[in-house]
């Protein structure tokens, strides 16, 4: 089950909870966990979870003191130290 995030409106307490796709707006019908009040709990947007690395996807590149210490461990390994194609 995916894990939603909610936030109550007025004394803006976070929170996740696994939900079915179905009912992922239950938690808005009842009152706020930490302040008790009813009405309040509203489902955030963000926080999706991750479905693949973000450095393999190209959404992000990683930075070069990363990138020095792989080629470090890949040429300590014997296997060369250009991982230009590969990172």
């Amino acid at each position: 089950m995916p894990t939603y995030s909610y936030k109550c409106e007025k004394c803006n307490h976070d929170f996740e909870q696994f939900q079915s796709i179905a009912n992922m707006h239950l938690p808005t019908a009842q009152p706020c966990p930490s302040c008790q009040e009813e009405g309040t709990v509203i489902k955030t947007i963000g926080g999706a979870p991750s479905l693949g690395d973000p450095v393999r996807l190209g959404l992000r590149k990683i930075d070069g003191g990363f990138k020095e210490v792989l080629q470090r461990i890949h040429a300590a390994n014997g296997a060369g130290s250009n991982l230009n194609s590969k990172w």
